[in-house]
This record gives C-alpha cells, structure tokens and sequence, in this order.
C-alpha cells in the first residue's frame, strides 16, 4: 500500500462509520407503520373487540352443557334421613350430614332466544371490527396530515432563509452604494427593518413546525423525540379521482367501514329484540345429578325403630355411612308475570334499533358532506398551484428588473423590497398549495373509505 493510500483508507473508513452511526431519517411510510403498532387510540379499538368477543363468547357458553360441583356440610338438633325419598331400607339418619354432588344442565329448547343473542353479540364484534379498521384509517391519514404540515412549515422556512440571503445581499451591495454616494443611508435601513421581519416570520414557523412535531409523535404514540424527517419536494400532482361525483359517492357508500358497523349495529338491534320476544315462551332443559351422602355415626330404620319400640328387636346391622343417588329429568320454566320487565326491555330494544336506523342516516349524509368536501379541496388545491406557480415566475422577474434598475440608480429600494416581499408571499403560498394537494389527495381517499400506506404519497 502506497503512503497516500495508507493516510486516506483510515480516513474513509471513520467517515463511513460515522455516516452508518449516524440516524436514518423518518420517511412517511415508517412514520405511518410506527403509528400502526403503537397508536393507543388503535390499541383501545382492539380492545374493545376482545371484550365484545368475551361477550360472545359467554352467550355462545349457554348452549354447551353446564357442570356445577357442590359440596355440603350440615348439623341439626333432630335426626334427618338420606337419601331422601328412598325405601325405608335405605334410609339413614344422622344429626350431621355430608353431600357432594354434581350436577348437569343443558338447555334443550328455548324458541332460539338464545340463539338470537349469540347472533346479536357476534354482530357487534363485526361492527367493533368495522370501527376498528376505520380507526386505522383515521391513523394513517393523521398521521400523514401531521407529517406533511411538518414539511410545509421546512419548505416556508426554506423560502424565509432564502429572502434572508437575498435581503442580506441587497444590504451589502447598498451599503456599497451609500459609500459611493449614489444611494442614502435611510435605504439601508429600511433593509434593516424588512430582514428583522423575515428573521421574526422565521421564528414563528419554527415554534409552529415544533408544535406539530409534537403532535405528529402524539398520534404516532411515540414518548420522546421524533427522528430528522425525510424532507422531499412537493410535486403537487395527484391522481384523478377515479369517475363523477355519483360514482365516487357511491364507491364512498360501499366502502366506509362505519356504515358497515351501522348496518352492523342495526341487525344486532333487531336480534335482541327477538330474543326478548321469544323470552315469553317457555324453557326446557335437560338436568343431571349425581349426589354422594355420608354422615358419622348413621342409624337405619330398622335401628331407628327399636329405639323408639324396645319391645321390638332389630337383627340388621347399622348401615354404613355413604350414600350415592342420581337424579335424571327434564325441567320446563314458564314465566307467568314478571311485572311488566319483558315490556319493558322490548320498548328499549325497539328504541335502540330506531336509534341506529337514524345514526346510520345521518352517518350517510355526513359521508356524502365529507366527499363533496374533499373534492372541492382537491380541486381549490390544484386551482392556487397552477396559479401560485406563475405569480411566482412572475415575482422573480420582477424582482431580479427590480434589483438591475436599483443598482443603476434608476429606481429607489422600497420597489425592491415590494418585490421581495410579493416573492416571498407568493414561494409561501406555493409551498403551502403544493403540500395541501397531496392533503386534499390523502382527504379524498379517507372520505372514500379507501386510504392505507400504500395510497401515501411518494418520497
């Protein structure tokens, strides 16, 4: 290795360390994948499907057989006999008495009452899922909004920095002139004064980029400092919306998960309140038993009754203290009068399912709102970058005649710095209008029900 070669590799080798050491910036597909698996708001919609799948799982539990197992101790002053209702053979009677049993129950027919509330709660697990993919996109397009307002405030800020370059120029070839004699001093000042305001523009959109950082990290769910962004340039060109308005409106109508957890909802509604009704009929249910017995020092009948007729002696040993009976039936309930409750929860069931018909009317005027909106953004959006773009060829024409006339001494700097100004204003106006197309693009898409990170705008 040559020595040149042997002063450089080192060189080149700590610059690449430093440059792999050194953080990736945010793009906004990463922003948007982070805010997916950490948003908390998403993380609520999650958990609210869990609950309702517990739910849906309790009502699913009462058409399975139930098992229950007791167990019961008991003293009494008088002797009681088990098991009870058996031949006298097989009675036995102690003070202290011992049970343990198992018992089985499993609903046979109940006129599909129950059936009707597994359906509704599983259709309420289907709407927390709608809400929840809704939510998703809510996520993404916040997430994106947040992001692209946070560049615009880098691009205002670059067109600041620029007119302060430009303004700082302009001093100095203007304090040339005043030396010279061919301008005033009060022109220098007046530079002065116009460069202050840009620097004081420049600090307010520094505090606003940093309150939006703070709440892109707020809705990403990130506790602590966002990574550098991956500024890129607006293009300001968008796709065009894919038919009229009658067919957007109607793609709008298909897709919307909301209206999807409505219709949802509603079907639910109405299932409770056939269940209610089918509460009137009655219940049949198949029931088991198996019981054990035991008592410490039983006594047979026939012991029993020659301590109570000495005159009649007993050969038969004393029975043993266990016992076991089993019970097999059918049980049918019938509720005869309950006060008015089934009433009662049918007018609230009847009033739930009226209340989610209207939500589902309102939720599809407001969708119609939203997509008439979004288009009209959408629309305004690309009027004022076509226009901004020639203001701004304008503005710099005007401005760079503005400048030659000055330093010839043929015009005077308040035209100058008009035309500094109108630059200025109009490269803001621009930048802004460039970012709020992609906005308005990603607002559309939302309204329609149809935004995920692949439909992000390009790096």
């Amino acid at each position: 290795m040559t020595r040149p070669m042997m002063v450089v590799a080192p060189l080149l080798l700590l610059s690449s360390l430093a440059a792999a050491a050194e953080p990736q910036p945010l793009s906004l597909r990463d922003a948007v994948n982070y805010a997916l698996q950490h948003s908390p708001d998403l993380r609520l919609s999650r958990m609210e499907i869990e609950r309702r799948e517990g739910l849906a799982a309790s009502a699913g539990a009462l058409r399975w057989p139930q098992l229950d197992l007791a167990a019961d101790a008991a003293r009494s002053s008088l002797q009681h006999g088990y098991p009870a209702g058996t031949v006298p053979s097989q009675l036995r009677y102690d003070t202290t008495l011992y049970s343990a049993s198992a018992d089985l129950k499993w609903l046979l027919w109940d006129f599909d009452k129950t059936g009707l509330e597994l359906a509704a709660t599983r259709e309420r697990v289907e709407a927390a899922r709608a809400i929840a993919d809704r939510r998703q996109q809510e996520i993404v397009f916040e997430t994106a909004r947040l992001y692209l307002q946070t560049l615009a405030y880098g691009d205002l800020a670059a067109a600041a920095e620029a007119r302060v370059k430009s303004l700082q120029s302009l001093l100095d070839r203007t304090n040339q002139l005043v030396e010279a004699g061919r301008a005033v001093p009060v022109d220098a000042l007046k530079i002065h004064t116009r460069l202050a305001q840009v620097e004081s523009d420049l600090a307010t959109l520094g505090s606003g980029r940093r309150s939006s950082l703070s709440a892109l990290a707020s809705v990403m769910g990130l506790d602590g400092d966002l990574p550098k962004l991956a500024s890129s340039e607006a293009s300001g060109d968008s796709p065009e919306p894919s038919g009229a308005e009658s067919d957007l409106l109607a793609q709008a109508n298909a897709s919307r998960p909301e209206l999807r957890a409505q219709d949802y909802e509603i079907r639910a509604s109405s299932e409770s309140g056939d269940a209610i009704r089918k509460s009137a009929w009655p219940r049949i249910d198949l029931r088991a038993s198996v019981i054990r017995y035991g008592s410490n020092n039983p006594v047979g009948f026939p012991q029993l009754i020659g301590s109570l007729l000495p005159g009649l002696s007993s050969t038969s040993p004393p029975p043993s203290g266990g016992a076991s009976d089993w019970v097999v039936g059918v049980h049918a309930s019938f509720s005869l009068f309950d006060g008015g409750k089934r009433d009662g929860q049918f007018r609230s069931a009847q009033a739930q399912l009226e209340q989610a018909r209207v939500t589902r009317e309102l939720l599809q005027l407001r969708i119609t709102r939203e997509v008439r909106t979004a288009l009209a953004d959408l629309e305004s959006a690309e009027a004022r970058v076509r226009s901004l773009r020639d203001s701004v060829t304008e503005s710099e024409r005007v401005l760079h005649d503005e400048r030659l006339k000055f330093e010839a001494g043929r015009s005077v700097v308040n035209f100058v710095l008009d035309a500094e100004s109108a630059l200025l204003t109009n490269q803001s106006l621009l930048s802004q209008a460039l970012r709020s197309v992609s906005t308005a693009t990603l607002a559309l898409d939302l309204s329609l029900g149809r935004i995920d990170i692949d439909r992000l705008p390009k790096p």
